[in-house]
């Protein structure tokens, strides 16, 4: 003779919680929510079948599914879209702070080779204006400015302005050389 297992009785409040979690789901370890059927339910809280459903459709639960899990999606995209825009923000601070630094030390390399006793060679020059050019580029992708009209001008400017600096820098090298024969003499 096969014994019958006695069905839970189903309360309000247990129908309620039933509905929350089918509705609702549970959050999963993973980050998302575990949602779960009818037949599930009825097995895990050990109600009949035919009952869940007749509650199930009569109170719309699905359509209620649908609409906890737009909203739920939602509100996970806000909040991931902050976490990313707080995420671009430091990643802007920490690019800002390394062109600083670059600039920093572009600048202490020039005023060390600037001293009258130094010849600056033209390919130090152009490293460094180099360095300079990326940092400046850094710091304005990281400011949220345009680089393509830097790129322009520098395009444009590039063969002229390298040649105005060998010009000042041979005319420096030639005043140091005149400096030091007038003071063999």
């Amino acid at each position: 003779m096969v014994k019958k297992t006695s069905k839970n009785k189903l309360t309000p409040s247990l129908l309620e919680e039933i509905r929350n979690k089918f509705v609702q789901g549970i959050e999963a370890n993973t980050g998302g929510r575990k949602l779960f059927t009818i037949d599930q339910l009825a097995a895990d809280y050990n109600i009949p079948k035919p009952t869940l459903y007749k509650h199930a459709k009569k109170e719309e639960w699905v359509i209620q599914q649908k609409n906890f899990q737009e909203e739920y999606l939602i509100k996970l995209d806000e909040i991931r879209r902050k976490e990313l825009i707080q995420e671009s923000i430091n990643f802007d601070r920490t690019s800002l702070q390394i062109a600083k630094g670059l600039m920093g030390q572009v600048a202490k390399m020039i005023s060390k080779n600037a001293a009258p006793d130094k010849e600056v060679k033209p390919n130090s020059l152009v490293a460094l204006s180099t360095a300079a050019t990326n940092a400046q580029r850094l710091a304005k992708l990281a400011l949220g400015e345009s680089t393509e009209n830097m790129e322009v001008n520098t395009n444009v400017q590039d063969s002229d302005a390298f040649k105005r600096a060998l010009e000042r820098l041979d005319s420096i090298a030639e005043g140091i050389r005149e400096e030091d024969t007038k003071s063999i003499h």
